[in-house]
């Protein structure tokens, strides 16, 4: 029996090379003056695919407020996006995976969401029950 090719969401090869070259460009725009190029659609595409995957591993997936924690790790990924440095050297080699990069950076972004709802839903839980026993007296 053939086992099948697992078919990845996000190529790391492209996608390495889309950041390579977006580097490239900023590097060119300063050199010249100008302003900042956009992130190209691939790389935002990417990034929104990698955010969507992961909310739906078992652990994110029950969650009401999933397009907050989406919205939240795209953010953070544009946010920290000048921070990934495709020239990094680790023990010698570069590191070639954006993937796992920008994963990280989504996967703390859902875990600061959740952290921030079950504030708000502590904090809401916790002052309607002060105003209903208000309400007796």
């Amino acid at each position: 029996m053939k086992q099948r090719k697992k078919v990845m969401y996000v190529d790391n090869k492209k996608f390495y090379e889309a950041i390579v070259d977006y580097h490239k460009q900023v590097q060119q725009a300063h050199q010249e003056g100008k302003e900042e190029p956009r992130i190209s659609n691939y790389i935002g595409e990417c990034i929104y695919k990698i955010a969507e995957n992961l909310s739906t591993k078992p652990c994110f997936i029950n969650y009401s407020f999933r397009d907050e924690m989406i919205s939240d790790g795209i953010e953070n990924c544009i946010l920290y996006f000048k921070d990934y440095n495709p020239n990094y050297s680790n023990g010698g080699s570069a590191t070639q995976n954006p993937f796992t990069y920008f994963t990280q950076i989504v996967y703390y972004a859902f875990l600061r969401r959740i952290n921030r709802e079950e504030k708000n839903r502590y904090t809401d839980r916790k002052s309607t029950r002060l105003n209903s026993s208000h309400e007796w007296i």
